[in-house]
């Protein structure tokens, strides 16, 4: 047996703990900026969801289905479902900065009377997240992305 204690030496373990705080203090500012993706993205995918339950609805009970928009301060959207009206707002970081009609009428056989689109918005890292919801004179639903500096 020798004399020396196996183990870290003083010096070792401080520069294995200054490397692991370096890589904590870059990794903590992406991981919430990929927070703050998703969670506009999530945004964007529910809005679809409803615009296209919205003209399903319209479909199944065979009579017209608004469903209106309300811009940045308020940001919510709402339309007839199935037991009553549904209404959501968007959280606090994501807001709904334009629509081109305040109001989208899904007709009984799931049209519209007018293409409309609904632009959602949300500050990321100095830079902009814009999800923006279309939905054609046929009553489809598409979604597009953009990144603006």
């Amino acid at each position: 047996m020798s004399g020396r204690n196996d183990g870290f030496s003083l010096p070792e373990l401080l520069a294995v703990m200054a490397l692991i705080a370096i890589a904590i203090g870059v990794g903590i500012p992406i991981v919430n900026e990929q927070v703050r993706i998703a969670e506009v993205r999530a945004v964007a995918d529910d809005l679809a969801l409803h615009l296209r339950a919205a003209r399903m609805n319209a479909v199944t009970k065979r009579k017209t289905i608004t469903f209106t928009v309300n811009v940045d301060p308020t940001n919510t959207f709402s339309y007839e479902g199935k037991s009553g009206t549904t209404k959501i707002a968007t959280p606090g970081r994501v807001r709904i900065a334009t629509a081109s009609d305040r109001s989208i009428n899904f007709k009984r056989n799931g049209s519209v009377d007018v293409a409309s689109s609904i632009i959602l918005e949300s500050d990321v890292s100095g830079s902009r997240e814009r999800w923006t919801a279309t939905v054609n004179t046929m009553g489809s639903t598409k979604l597009a992305h953009e990144r603006v500096n």
